[in-house]
């Protein structure tokens, strides 16, 4: 069966049983990537593969089911996260990544992650849930239709230089402005409709929603 959606779980603050449970069920491969695994075994359930240079995972093997693929990957010049996103490109093509536990304390751990999203082909749909915020890769290729938030808070920052950034349905429309890192950006912006669309002509739009 090919592979629709592919859900990844890093070692930053945990999902929420709920939150896991949910994105499983609607994942095609489930994916813990070094201590991500503590979230998984925290709630009783196994991922399909087990990844990463495993310095920080917090198990044994002998407690990994049969079932569950290990990949150990000791290069130290990659991040457990570029080791999860180079097996995964390598696999047949699948339309949607949603990565738990990419937020936490270390705020280096968390550009880096937001870094390499935007090195994803752009015909993928990115996305980084949490209890408090939900963030969204937006390119040309996937653009962003949100509904049932109206009142909530929503941010657009460019993840890399942005040409023809247009917004329907926010407080503060956007109509075809050029976002870069010294430039144009939508910070606290409000969803005043229960429909909004964002979309991008060219780059890395990163939307973020607060929940």
């Amino acid at each position: 069966m090919p592979l629709t959606q592919i859900l990844m779980v890093l070692g930053g603050d945990p999902p929420s049983e709920e939150i896991l449970k949910w994105r499983i069920e609607e994942s095609d491969l489930t994916i813990a990537v070094d201590s991500g695994w503590l979230a998984f075994r925290h709630d009783g359930i196994f991922p399909n593969i087990l990844i990463g240079d495993m310095d920080s995972w917090g198990g044994v093997k002998t407690e990994v089911p049969q079932g569950v693929e290990i990949i150990v990957g000791d290069d130290q010049n990659t991040t457990d996260f570029q080791k999860a996103l180079c097996f995964v490109n390598s696999l047949e093509k699948y339309n949607k990544l949603i990565i738990l536990g990419c937020l936490g304390n270390r705020t280096d751990h968390l550009l880096g992650n937001l870094m390499h999203i935007c090195n994803i082909s752009q015909m993928i749909e990115v996305i980084i849930d949490s209890e408090k915020e939900w963030i969204c890769r937006v390119t040309a290729k996937t653009p962003l239709v949100l509904k049932g938030q109206e009142g909530a808070t929503l941010s657009l920052l460019p993840g890399s230089p942005c040409r023809g950034v247009s917004s329907s349905g926010l407080k503060w429309e956007i109509i075809e402005q050029d976002f870069s890192f010294d430039e144009n950006m939508s910070q606290s912006n409000l969803c005043s409709s229960n429909e909004v669309e964002i979309s991008v002509l060219s780059g890395n739009l990163l939307v973020f929603l607060q929940k």
